[in-house]
């Protein structure tokens, strides 16, 4: 295929790259060999010699979307930024909590592995284990008396339930949102609109959990 270089906004190419075999957003490679590229931003490939079929932006649209977010519909903005919250919700659980213990207080983090681990001492003593062995951040591994597993089990419960209700509720805002400034407002610390921040608190009191965790 001949494909042809031209100044974005042109009509008239400025190269023509005969027998191209591929390319990229930056680049083409043609059938004996030769690389044309790095390209400058302000220029465009063209599949069609009147420069009518945009090439760079369907490559890109194919391969690094998100890296452009001014090529995709809104439909797509809205996708990305519900992605982008909740790898944000995902990443807030694991950083964990801070707890408050019979012998002082600390942080615990709250990995998928160090769920599985507070769970597991959970139900330890509940069965009549006294106590359990268990550590905070940074510190040795120490045998918790029951009511400080409790007490972490207790704090994980509430530090989830919040991040996981808060998320529910951003995406219940972008949902809502009909245009990219809008979309842009919505990120995770973001105070909710008045309604949503209403109906989170009143979940949060239900479950029994708070509002500032």
């Amino acid at each position: 295929m001949n494909l042809y270089l031209y100044k974005t906004g042109m009509n008239t190419p400025e190269l023509i790259i005969e027998n191209a075999v591929s390319y990229t957003d930056n680049r083409a490679e043609t059938e004996d060999g030769a690389v044309y590229g790095p390209f400058a931003e302000d220029v465009e490939l063209s599949s069609l010699e009147d420069c009518s079929e945009a090439l760079r932006a369907k490559w890109r649209r194919e391969h690094c979307l998100a890296d452009y977010p001014e090529l995709m519909t809104f439909e797509e903005r809205r996708a990305a930024r519900l992605a982008e919250l909740s790898a944000a919700c995902n990443a807030a659980i694991t950083a964990g909590c801070d707890v408050t213990l019979s012998a002082g207080s600390g942080h615990i983090s709250l990995t998928a592995e160090d769920q599985i681990n507070l769970s597991t001492a959970l139900a330890a003593v509940e069965q009549g284990a006294e106590g359990y062995p268990y550590h905070l951040d940074g510190q040795l591994c120490a045998l918790f008396p029951a009511e400080d597993i409790q007490s972490c089990a207790q704090a994980a419960t509430a530090h989830k339930l919040y991040q996981t209700t808060y998320y529910n509720h951003l995406a219940a805002w972008v949902r809502r949102c009909e245009t990219a400034e809008e979309l842009e407002a919505v990120t995770y610390g973001a105070a909710l609109p008045e309604d949503l921040a209403a109906n989170m608190a009143a979940v949060l009191e239900a479950a029994g959990g708070t509002a500032d965790v």
